[in-house]
């Protein structure tokens, strides 16, 4: 322990020296974090963040569980309150499989190892940035994209299954957890609130790993090197390297199926109460890497993918997530629960 403290506080002393030695370099790197947040992290996240707390907290969850229950049981071992935010995690990107999570076992609908072992499989980077960000945006080929994204979703399938077959069928225990119903617009607007808090979270981690990956680059100065350093740190770099060297399919794949240690802390940061175990964790994200390039190598033989046709120089990420059909659904989605709903709650407004 002394030693694990030692060391922590040598490298916190080394990152101090670096950020006062090498203030412009750190500026830069965050607001290279700040453009990623803007441009990508906000637009593509928060809607499907919202989405799947308000799942959880409106009682839809439980709703949609009761029709998920046996496959769910029979195959995950999970309940079926599980399976919406299962279903979120594939589509929403990967905090929101995290958040919803998350979100269960504060509610009580699962039990502690479950929460852990859906964790191993309900990473998963959502459609609005690995077909509009990595596909149309970095490589310019929108069919890439979604060779990428289909070879997450296969390889989530195959943890998922992976996960379950030591587990055994748990109950939650009666009483756990905070059940006091809650109210549609109240539960949107909770939703919406919990949400923004993840977000501001999410951004930090994301500025401060970017600040840090571009100290790292002063002395990392192999592209090669630089882009493997990027991809490991955080993703949405990484991949933003990768491009500029022409590297395979595949390598994007296992880079996104990773997801990067920024995205790790991101999605640790909301299980604090949770004991999460951090090796097996770590495994799964690596695991899913690989079998996401394996997929992803797979899928080209099958669909071929003209790799020449990508560029060597990202385009602007704006234009390519403006028009995201996942996140305008989502809100489209949210205003017509919330119409739908509303006349159904007693809510009283006192004169002010």
């Amino acid at each position: 322990m002394k030693i694990r403290q030692s060391l922590l506080l040598i490298l916190t002393f080394l990152a101090a020296c670096a950020l006062l030695i090498f203030p412009a370099e750190a500026a830069t790197g965050a607001k290279n974090g700040i453009c990623y947040c803007l441009q990508i992290l906000v637009p593509s996240l928060y809607p499907f963040m919202v989405l799947s707390v308000f799942i959880v907290k409106s009682g839809l969850s439980d709703k949609i569980g009761k029709i998920f229950e046996g496959p769910c049981r029979t195959v995950l071992k999970l309940p079926g309150s599980a399976a919406a935010t299962i279903l979120m995690s594939a589509v929403g990107g990967y905090p929101t499989g995290a958040r919803g999570i998350a979100s269960l076992y504060e509610r009580g609908s699962l039990t502690e190892k479950q929460a852990a072992r859906m964790l191993c499989f309900c990473v998963n980077a959502g459609p609005a940035f690995v077909i509009s960000a990595v596909g149309a945006g970095f490589l310019r080929n929108a069919r890439a994209g979604g060779i990428l994204f289909a070879s997450q979703l296969i390889a989530s399938f195959f943890l998922s299954i992976l996960c379950s077959i030591p587990a055994k069928n748990e109950t939650v225990p009666r009483g756990t957890g905070k059940q006091r119903k809650t109210g549609m617009a109240d539960a949107l607007v909770l939703s919406a609130a919990d949400a923004a808090h993840a977000m501001v979270g999410m951004c930090c981690f994301v500025i401060l790993f970017a600040a840090f990956l571009n100290l790292f680059r002063i002395w990392v100065t192999h592209p090669a090197a630089s882009a493997a350093l990027s991809a490991f740190m955080e993703v949405t770099g990484g991949c933003s390297d990768l491009t500029k060297l022409g590297v395979p399919l595949w390598a994007f794949s296992l880079a996104i199926g990773w997801g990067g240690v920024s995205v790790h802390f991101q999605i640790l940061s909301f299980f604090t109460n949770v004991k999460v175990p951090l090796a097996r964790f770590v495994f799964y994200r690596v695991l899913h890497g690989l079998l996401a390039a394996l997929t992803t190598v797979l899928l080209i033989r099958a669909f071929p993918v003209d790799t020449e046709a990508f560029s060597n120089i990202a385009k602007p990420l704006t234009p390519a997530l403006s028009g995201s059909v996942p996140a305008s659904a989502a809100l489209i989605f949210l205003c017509i629960a919330l119409i739908i709903c509303l006349p159904r709650e007693k809510l009283e407004f006192e004169d002010t």
